[in-house]
């Protein structure tokens, strides 16, 4: 096949994948005055696999999408309610999030990116092969609409999912690898009966956790981490399974009767955990491409966001004039750093779910609606905490600089 040059071909950053990571990174970089191009195999706006779920909207504002995104009718969910057997607990968030199908916020982040002169944007657009000049990373040659054709960049960066071609052509290597752990059905229901404050629901049952995350009004997303053994069995019928397995959650029977499901149930056989390499000689990945994890936390838009903030102060340090490799050896040093916490605390979270006895249940069951119980509990939670979690002293942590924002003030 011909390969073409093309008219520009040279930016300061290509960027392959335009999903979060990418559309994000995009607009970092063009409100820097970066020429950038930013490219993507799929054709937008389109859906993607995601748990859709942020932990806070702070992301969205510095990017400038999240009033339009709360302006697109998403309710603001402030709440989170988690269920065991037939009892929940139910508290507030410290702040409000959103939970946009993947289509809206992609689309919304690619739009905003584009109004900045120095962004362009080829969709429909696949990376085939980097282009190497001694040993270095100079550009990536792109299969557009029949043709081939050579661009080249001071940085290519991959933001190209877990299975990313830049990881796979430049031999980024994986670490604290662990095989994937559960699978992952969900689907976009409408008709749902909501709770009278909006909030994210977990239940945990059978060793399984079901979801539901409002969306917009009267539409919510509805999901479920199952065992391993269930998922060929489940996506051989898979509206008829995700039913029946949704109506043993408490309440759920009642408040599904009126829904209907908005396109069809999609399903994974489970995410691979890992970190990547982060960068090497011309190159850098993020997202999904550069580390993933089970999505049981639902951390992963806020991490690939973290991700792209994180390349775009490198690349604004080597304006400043620090050398190249310190720049993105510090990139690198602050991912891991601030990624590895949320990754240990998913993979031990899933790791040890499992089915509760009867006797567990039972005794939530009774302590959950006695108040005498709790004014008995209260006071000596944080040790309680402490001391349960003394094999995983992480979540004790986080639970506590959590509280710290409620206005919790440590005991000298």
């Amino acid at each position: 096949m011909k390969v073409c040059a093309i008219m520009n071909d040279h930016y300061d950053v290509i960027i392959v994948g335009a999903r979060v990571a990418g559309a994000s990174l995009a607009i970092l970089l063009g409100e820097m005055g970066k020429k950038v191009l930013l490219v993507d195999k799929a054709s937008f706006p389109s859906d993607t696999l995601s748990t859709h779920f942020m932990s806070h909207t702070g992301f969205l504002e510095k990017l400038g999408v999240l009033e339009q995104l709360e302006e697109s009718g998403l309710r603001k969910v402030a709440r989170m309610r988690t269920y065991i057997g037939s009892s929940f607990v139910e508290g507030p968030r410290t702040s409000y999030t959103i939970i946009p199908r993947r289509d809206k916020l992609d689309s919304m982040l690619i739009q905003r990116a584009l109004t900045f002169p120095s962004v362009n944007f080829k969709p429909e657009t696949s990376a085939r092969e980097l282009i190497w000049e001694e040993g270095k990373v100079v550009g990536v040659r792109l299969l557009e609409k029949g043709e081939l054709h050579d661009v080249h960049a001071d940085l290519v960066v991959g933001a190209d999912g877990k299975n990313s071609n830049i990881a796979h052509w430049t031999d980024a290597e994986k670490y604290e690898e662990t095989k994937p752990l559960r699978p992952v059905i969900y689907g976009y229901f409408e008709g749902i009966e909501p709770l009278p404050e909006p909030a994210t629901e977990i239940f945990l049952h059978e060793g399984r956790i079901g979801f539901v995350f409002p969306m917009e009004s009267n539409r919510d997303c509805l999901g479920i981490e199952i065992h391993p053994e269930e998922f060929k069995a489940m996506m051989k019928n898979p509206e008829e399974s995700f039913k029946q397995t949704f109506d043993q959650l408490y309440g759920m029977k009642a408040r599904m009767k009126g829904a209907k499901l908005q396109g069809k149930i999609i399903g994974t056989p489970g995410m691979p955990n890992f970190f990547r390499t982060a960068y090497g000689n011309g190159w850098a990945l993020i997202g999904d491409a550069g580390h993933s994890k089970d999505p049981s936390t639902g951390l992963g838009i806020n991490d690939a966001f973290m991700q792209s903030f994180l390349l775009a102060d490198a690349c604004l340090k080597i304006d400043k004039g620090i050398s190249k490799e310190e720049a993105m050896k510090e990139f690198a040093r602050k991912r891991d750093e601030q990624l590895l916490p949320g990754f240990q605390m998913t993979l031990q979270y899933i790791q040890s779910l499992r089915k509760w006895t009867d006797n567990e249940v039972a005794l939530f069951q009774s302590m959950a609606a006695n108040p005498m119980v709790w004014n008995k509990l209260v006071p000596n939670l944080s040790r309680h905490l402490e001391n349960d979690a003394a094999d995983f002293p992480l979540l004790h942590t986080a639970m506590q600089m959590e509280a710290e924002q409620f206005g919790f003030k440590k005991e000298s």
